[in-house]
């Protein structure tokens, strides 16, 4: 009964690795690709840049989204008035994009320690450990990848509030924004 608890202890811990990873993954953008298309959305169509910040939900996209959102409640071009109400904008919804992170590892976390835990019980009553190992190797695979992926995400927010807010700022002084009737 030990070996069986020791083997889903294991399994349930990938499980929970696999869901955090694919989380991230969905939510993983490529920060300059993604950076050039809003630039060209933000100066061609502020409006289709709203749209497509609607649409990508954990990225640095959500903040750019919530800044146009703030940004075109302020009804002027003064651009130092636009300024004052886009950057609180962004800095509020990167809170929300840190807690979607957070949350994805917390699962990533919580199965890693099943993981290990299904390994120590199954070392622990002289089970053959081999499927544990090759469980703990993808464990550890996929949590480098994740690690990496959150720290790109924590950098692809602090180089958009610095390469892509001045960018918002001005298409809103330029009046590139069609508010909606």
């Amino acid at each position: 009964m030990k070996v069986f608890i020791s083997y889903a202890l294991s399994l349930a811990g990938l499980g929970f690795v696999i869901a955090a990873v694919l989380g991230a993954y969905v939510v993983n953008l490529s920060y300059p690709a993604a950076r050039l298309r809003m630039i060209n959305m933000l100066r061609t169509s502020v409006n289709q840049a709203e749209i497509a910040c609607r649409a990508a939900k954990g990225t640095f996209y959500e903040p750019i989204g919530s800044a146009i959102k703030i940004g075109a409640m302020a009804q002027t071009t003064d651009f130092k008035i636009i300024q004052a109400s886009t950057k609180p904008g962004y800095d509020a919804a990167v809170v929300m994009v840190t807690l979607h992170w957070k949350k994805l590892f917390g699962r990533g976390k919580m199965g890693v320690m099943m993981v290990v835990g299904g390994l120590v019980m199954a070392i622990a009553i002289k089970a053959a450990p081999h499927l544990h190992v090759i469980i703990a190797v993808l464990t550890a695979g996929a949590v480098v990848w994740f690690v990496y992926t959150r720290s790109e995400n924590e950098r692809s927010l602090v180089r958009a509030k610095a390469e892509l807010l001045p960018e918002l700022d001005r298409a809103f002084a330029e009046g590139r924004y069609a508010r909606p009737q």
